[in-house]
C-alpha cells in the first residue's frame, strides 16, 4: 500500500514541482556531488547493487558462461488500462467516468559486477500514455500533456564498492528505506514519493531514488550507517487539471505559484542498526529539507494577483525503530521526533497566511503486528499516532491523530496467484483508502492483474476533491532477463 499517513496528518497534500521537458534525463543525477565522487570511483569500474530488492539471483546452474557474465539485463514491458468509475468534478480537466489511461512502459536495468567487491547499476523507465490520442473530447492541459504522454524517468544510478577493511561506499541515484513501518514516515525520511496519484502505486514503487551518497562501517555488532544528498527535490506530484492536482482550488483564482529553493541543497542523515537473536534495532537522525512543500508566505497579498511562496522547510528528526520475531507473528513499532514541521492551518486559512504556516514540534509513533500463521496468508496490522506540541485550535490537524492500515496478502497456485487487499483509516475522520488487487503470472515472463482501488473523505477533509476517483485497472506485464 502506498497512502503515507504523514503526508495526509502534516498537511503534506500541498506539493509542486515543475517539469519544463518531461522526456529528459532527471536533473537529480547531473549535480556536483554525484560528479565529484562518479570522477573518483569510475575508473575502478563497476557492478550490480547488493541488498537490493530488485537484485537479480541467477539460477542457471548449467551454463557457467552465463552465470560468471559481468554484465546482466532485465526488465518488464507493461500495459495498464484505467477505467475512473465516476465523475471527479468540473474542476479537472477530465470530468466524466471511462477510461483514464491507456499506459505502456518499459522498465530495463544494467547490473555490471567486474569484480566481487564492486558493482554498478543503471535502470530507467520510459512511459506512453495513449489515452491524449484516444480521448480527443477531454481538454486536457498542456501541463498533463507534457507530464504523462511521454516520458523517461532515471531511476538507480550508483556505483558501490565494499572495502577490505569492511567498509561500504555506494554513491549515486539510489533508494535508502529505513525503519519498518508501512504507513507512516518515522524513520524512513531520506526520499521523496511518487505522488501523482493516492494510493494506487505498489509500495516498491513509491520511493522515488535521490541523489546520496552512502558510507557504512561495522562496530562492534553495530552497522553505522552515514548519508549525504545534494538537492533531493521533492515529492513528484500530479500537474496541473490532472484528477489528483494537489493545487486545483489555488488554481481557480488568479493566483501565481512560486517555489523557492531551500536555503541548503545538502542532507543530512545517521543511523545505527544491529540484529539480535529474534529482532533488529534501529536509531535514526536527520537534517533535512521537508519532502512536502509548506506555504512561506504571500507576496502582493492585497492584489488581484498574489504570488504563493511555497518552500521546503529545514527538519530535524530523530527516530527510533525495532521489530521482533515470535513464532508467525511479528511485531514492530518506531517512535521519533520531527521538529519545525510546519502544519496547514484551517481549509479556510490556507492561502490567506501572508506570514506562512506555523512550524510544530511533533512526536510520531507506530505500533505493527504482523501474523504468518495461515497457510500461504500475511495478516498485518499497523496503528499510527501523531501528536502536536503547542497546538492552536487555527491548524487543521487535531492535536492528536490515530490512522489505521491493513493488509492481506494470500498467494496460492505454486505462488503465480497473489491477492493483495489494503485498506486505510485516515487521521481526524479525513475518509479512507481501499486497494484490492489480484496477479497472475501465466509464465514466468508473462502475467496480467487486476486493480481496484476506492476512495472516501468527508467534506472538511483535504482530501474532498479527490474523492472521486474510485478506479479499476486491467494490467498485463512481459518481463525479460538474460
Amino acid at each position: 500500500m502506498t497512502y503515507s499517513q504523514q503526508n495526509i496528518c502534516s498537511g503534506g497534500w500541498i506539493n509542486w514541482k515543475p517539469k519544463f521537458v518531461n522526456t529528459s534525463v532527471s536533473s537529480h543525477v547531473f549535480n556536483p556531488v554525484l560528479g565529484i565522487f562518479f570522477l573518483i570511483l569510475i575508473p575502478c569500474n563497476a557492478g550490480y547493487g547488493q541488498n537490493n530488492f530488485f537484485n537479480t539471483i541467477n539460477v542457471d546452474l548449467e551454463n557457467s558462461s552465463n552465470s560468471s557474465s559481468p554484465l546482466s539485463v532485465l526488465g518488464w514491458i507493461t500495459e495498464k488500462v484505467d477505467y475512473s468509475l465516476e465523475q471527479p468534478g468540473n474542476l479537472f480537466s477530465r470530468d466524466d467516468r471511462g477510461l483514464s489511461r491507456v499506459e505502456t512502459s518499459l522498465f530495463t536495468q544494467f547490473d555490471w559486477q567486474p569484480t566481487a567487491d564492486l558493482n554498478l547499476r543503471f535502470s530507467g523507465k520510459a512511459y506512453h500514455d495513449e489515452i491524449y490520442r484516444i480521448d480527443n473530447d477531454t481538454p486536457f492541459t498542456g501541463a498533463e500533456r507534457r507530464e504523462f504522454r511521454n516520458r523517461f524517468e532515471v531511476k538507480d544510478f550508483y556505483i558501490e564498492k565494499q572495502f577490505d577493511n569492511g567498509i561500504y561506499l555506494k554513491a549515486g541515484n539510489q533508494i535508502l528505506a529505513w525503519g519498518f513501518a508501512e504507513y507512516l514516515r518515522v524513520t524512513d525520511i531520506i526520499n521523496t514519493e511518487d505522488q501523482y496519484t493516492f494510493g494506487q502505486q505498489d509500495l516498491e514503487d513509491l520511493r522515488l531514488q535521490v541523489p546520496a551518497t552512502l558510507l557504512s562501517v561495522s562496530l562492534d555488532g553495530w552497522v553505522l550507517d552515514g548519508v549525504v544528498t545534494y538537492r533531493a527535490g521533492f515529492h513528484d506530484m500530479a500537474p496541473a487539471g490532472d484528477e489528483f492536482d494537489q493545487f486545483i482550488r489555488l488554481r481557480q483564482g488568479n493566483g501565481a505559484i512560486h517555489r523557492q529553493t531551500p536555503d541548503n541543497p545538502w542532507e543530512f542523515f545517521f543511523r545505527a542498526s544491529t540484529h539480535f537473536e529474534n529482532g533488529d534495532l534501529q536509531i535514526v537522525a536527520g537534517d533535512f529539507n521537508n519532502n512536502q512543500l509548506g506555504l512561506k508566505g504571500i507576496s502582493r497579498p492585497g492584489s488581484t494577483s498574489p504570488i504563493f511562496q511555497l518552500s521546503q522547510e529545514r527538519i530535524q528528526a530523530l527516530g527510533v525503530a525495532a521489530n521482533r520475531a515470535s513464532g508467525s507473528w511479528l511485531l514492530f513499532g518506531e517512535v521519533g521526533m520531527h521538529f519545525n514541521n510546519p502544519l496547514m492551518p484551517d481549509l479556510a486559512e490556507s492561502f490567506s497566511r501572508i506570514d506562512g504556516w506555523d512550524e510544530k514540534d511533533q512526536l510520531l509513533g507506530v505500533v505493527g503486528i504482523e501474523y504468518n500463521g495461515f497457510s500461504n496468508t500475511i495478516i498485518a496490522l499497523e496503528t499510527d499516532s501523531i501528536q502536536t506540541r503547542n497546538h492552536n485550535d487555527g491548524l487543521q490537524v487535531k492535536k492528536h491523530q490515530l490512522s489505521v492500515g491493513t493488509r492481506v496478502y494470500w498467494t496460492g497456485w505454486n505462488e503465480r496467484l497473489e491477492f493483495l487487499s489494503v485498506w486505510n483509516k485516515l487521521a481526524d475522520r479525513q475518509g479512507h483508502v481501499a486497494r484490492v488487487s489480484l496477479d497472475y503470472d501465466w509464465t514466468d515472463n508473462l502475467s496480467f492483474g487486476f486493480l481496484w482501488v476506492d476512495y472516501n473523505a468527508e467534506q472538511d477533509s483535504v482530501f474532498y476533491d479527490f474523492r472521486n476517483n474510485d478506479m479499476l485497472q486491467l494490467n498485463l506485464r512481459y518481463s525479460f532477463q538474460n
